[in-house]
C-alpha cells in the first residue's frame, strides 16, 4: 500500500512522478495507491500511477463540513484506510506494507508526514516514510 501527496504547486511532469514512485517502492507489490486528490501534486500523482497500472483511490478533503481541519483529517483518514488495507492483505506467507511517499510540498504535506510517523510507532503492519527531494538548481553566479 502506498499513501502518496505533495504541494499544489507542485509542477512536475507525469513521467517523473511515475519514476520517483517506482524508485521509492522497489520491489514492493503494490495493491493500492492512495492519494488525496487535490490539484497539483496528487492528482498527479493519481495519475502517474495509473499509468504504472497501480490501482488508484483518491480521498478528498471536506472542506466544506470540517473547515481549516480538513486537510489533516484527510490526511489521518489516508493513512487508516492504507493501514486497513495492508491488514486485508496479509496471510501467513506474505507481510503487506505501508509506504508513505511525500512530494515536495507544503503544511498540508509535512502533516502528512508528521502523521506517519506518529501511526509508523504503533503501526500493526511495517511502516515506512520517504520524501522526494526536489533536486537542487543553484543560481547561476552574477558575472
Amino acid at each position: 500500500m502506498i499513501v502518496a501527496g505533495g504541494g499544489r504547486d507542485l509542477a512536475w511532469p507525469v513521467e517523473r512522478i511515475a519514476s520517483a514512485l517506482l524508485q521509492r517502492s522497489g520491489v514492493r507489490a503494490v495493491h493500492l495507491l492512495l492519494h488525496g486528490g487535490a490539484r497539483g501534486a496528487d492528482q498527479a500523482i493519481g495519475r502517474a500511477a495509473h499509468q504504472l497500472g497501480w490501482r488508484v483511490q483518491s480521498l478528498a478533503a471536506e472542506w466544506r463540513r470540517f473547515g481549516r481541519c480538513a486537510g489533516p483529517i484527510r490526511n489521518r483518514q489516508l493513512l487508516e484506510q492504507a493501514l486497513i488495507e495492508a491488514q486485508a492483505h496479509t496471510s501467513p506467507s506474505f507481510s503487506a506494507s505501508v509506504l508513505v511517499i511525500a512530494f515536495p510540498g507544503g503544511s498540508g504535506t509535512a502533516s502528512l508526514v508528521q502523521q506517519a510517523r506518529r501511526c509508523s510507532s504503533r503501526s500493526p503492519v511495517p511502516f515506512a516514510v520517504m520524501e522526494v527531494s526536489a533536486p537542487f538548481s543553484p543560481e547561476p553566479l552574477a558575472a
